[in-house]
């Protein structure tokens, strides 16, 4: 595929912003869809084309070869004064409005972000992968799942479909809004080390799919010029540090960073990448790196 416009959707969020910016790098014609863009975002977004609007109220669009669809609400309902049933309209009505975008214009490829936020603790062991079922049924994890069906039977003909659960993130200019309210553990560790406390160490300590977001763009502009997929796939990097290894190379850039262990809840496993021929050769970028650029500290 030749450079081309790119639609997204979410792009004040901190997946969007990235795709937008990181797409921006490899000359595309970016256009970044949001309802609200924050000043900080707005100045990183400077030269990119932004449009504040609701995808829900018939909001005109223009046409893209590529659209990508990072909107997501993933605030607890009830921190929102939302019903389940009212957070799954919230995340799907947006969805569908893109769908009918894509059927009007026909772009090249559509790229639905699902997560997995689709998996349950029990799902998959050592690692999720490919053949794995999610059986997550909280409304966050149903309409993604909802959207895993939806998006290769909803386009038109021509258009590749594809839809790239992503895992747990982290990168620079992460901060909460109100459709995101919770950051990483990457990030609350950061900020704990900065004011000098102690950070709680879950024990045993779980294994993690940490991708660095700015390797997303890149990524995803590889796999757009390959064939389209009907099956949901997992875009992470390969490795899957466990919290203590995660911790041991924070403490590298805090050394007086101090740790308590306390019993490990729950959690999902890792997820196993998809196998992408197109991806052969990708250098993800390492945890001990990633943290090294978000603290502003050389590698």
């Amino acid at each position: 595929m030749t450079l081309a416009r790119v639609l997204i959707t979410g792009a004040g969020g901190f997946v969007g912003s990235h795709l937008a910016v990181g797409f921006a790098a490899l000359r595309y014609q970016v256009t970044a869809l949001d309802t609200v863009f924050d000043p900080a975002t707005r100045a990183r977004l400077a030269g990119i084309a932004l449009i504040e609007a609701d995808l829900t109220k018939d909001t005109e669009l223009p046409a893209a070869e590529v659209m990508i669809h990072a909107a997501a609400l993933t605030t607890n309902p009830a921190a929102m004064g939302l019903t389940e049933a009212e957070h799954v309209t919230a995340n799907m009505l947006p969805l569908l409005a893109m769908l009918r975008h894509a059927g009007r214009t026909g772009p090249q490829a559509f790229v639905f972000l699902s997560s997995s936020g689709v998996f349950s603790p029990g799902d998959g062991s050592p690692y999720l992968t490919d053949a794995d079922p999610p059986t997550a049924l909280g409304p966050y994890s149903a309409a993604k799942r909802a959207g895993e069906c939806l998006v290769p039977s909803a386009l038109p003909q021509g258009t590749k479909p594809f839809c790239l659960r992503l895992g747990y993130l982290y990168g620079p200019a992460e901060v909460a809004r109100p459709t995101r309210a919770r950051v990483s553990l990457i990030a609350d560790w950061i900020a704990q080390a900065r004011r000098g406390e102690v950070i709680a160490l879950a024990t045993p300590a779980p294994r993690r799919d940490w991708t660095f977001v700015p390797d997303l763009a890149p990524a995803i502009a590889r796999l757009i010029a390959g064939p389209g997929d009907v099956m949901p796939r997992h875009l992470c990097a390969p490795d899957a540090p466990s919290d203590a290894e995660a911790v041991a190379a924070l403490r590298r850039i805090f050394p007086r960073l101090a740790v308590q262990d306390v019993p490990a809840p729950a959690s999902k496993a890792p997820m196993r990448p998809s196998r992408f021929a197109a991806l052969d050769g990708f250098r993800w970028t390492d945890l001990a790196t990633g943290l090294a650029q978000i603290t502003d500290v050389a590698a």
